[in-house]
């Protein structure tokens, strides 16, 4: 079926006068009048009654008039869709970060993005930073918000941020002092992120507890920061956890900082290369600009 037809049906159909519809649409009379024969072939039915004093819907061109519109209508939604989509204005991101970015990092962004592309919608999913280079390759997610930078033939990444590292303890912890030493958590009980879900995070903690002469060796693990911090309300142990965690703030427990020029941990902005989604773009854009450290 020609939508312009059904376009002209429309005109027609709202002015009953062949004459002021064609005005309507800037053309003549008799194209149109042609226009809406071939659509009245194309359906098999009359749309209208013609007499040389009036002109009317049947019944038949009642009922299509209903459908018209919803056509018409779905058209032109899918074309403003569309012009979004080329614009980044509208659509859809498909975005992955790790857990720890849950707490400062996707609230901040996710308020900064909405006052600048209200109309882009957001498919949220927390992946290890592993998982999210195979989700980018295979096209799952368009950005990954990551412990490691992505940097191949198909996949680059930004550093935005840098965080101090904290130890979080319990309410029976008796130390004072607002920070500790990487030589002062030998000897804790400590509660870490499951190195199955995160084991680059699990790698960075072995490499800075060996640097000082340690082990990093976590009684319990679990797969979810606010998992892990309740435990440390509880009294199980203390936790090693990046900045924005510190958000996160249940009963009794404290953060520590540790007082290590090593003790940071960064986080980076995967995509593919030369991604021609405007909408990606953006979203680089907004996280560029509000954390730039």
């Amino acid at each position: 079926m020609n939508l312009q037809r059904v376009r002209y049906f429309l005109a027609v159909a709202d002015e009953l006068h062949f004459g002021r519809a064609a005005e309507r649409l800037h053309m003549a009379q008799p194209p149109l009048s042609q226009q809406i024969r071939l659509l009245e072939s194309e359906l098999g039915v009359q749309l209208f009654e013609r007499t040389t004093r009036r002109v009317s819907l049947t019944a038949a061109g009642d009922v299509f008039r209903t459908q018209a519109l919803r056509l018409v209508t779905a058209a032109d939604a899918a074309e403003r869709v569309m012009d979004e989509f080329r614009s980044g204005e509208g659509g859809l991101l498909r975005l992955a970060f790790v857990d720890s970015a849950a707490f400062q990092v996707m609230p901040k962004y996710l308020r900064a993005h909405r006052q600048h592309w209200p109309k882009v919608h957001h498919d949220l999913t927390i992946m290890s930073s592993r998982a999210q280079v195979d989700a980018l390759r295979s096209g799952e997610i368009d950005i990954g918000i990551s412990r490691t930078p992505a940097d191949d033939d198909d996949l680059t990444g930004e550093r935005f941020l840098v965080e101090q590292l904290f130890l979080a303890v319990g309410p029976d912890d008796e130390t004072t002092a607002d920070a500790i030493t990487v030589s002062e958590l030998a000897d804790r009980p400590l509660i870490g992120f499951d190195r199955r879900l995160s084991p680059t995070l699990h790698e960075d903690l072995t490499a800075l507890l060996s640097d000082h002469g340690h082990e990093y060796a976590p009684l319990i693990e679990a797969t979810e920061y606010t998992t892990i911090l309740g435990l440390v309300a509880s009294g199980e142990g203390a936790a090693i956890v990046p900045d924005g965690v510190r958000t996160f703030e249940p009963a009794g427990v404290r953060y520590l900082r540790i007082d290590d020029l090593a003790a940071q941990m960064s986080m980076f902005c995967n995509h593919r290369r030369d991604d021609p989604l405007r909408v990606v773009a953006h979203a680089r854009d907004v996280i560029a600009t509000l954390f730039d450290n």
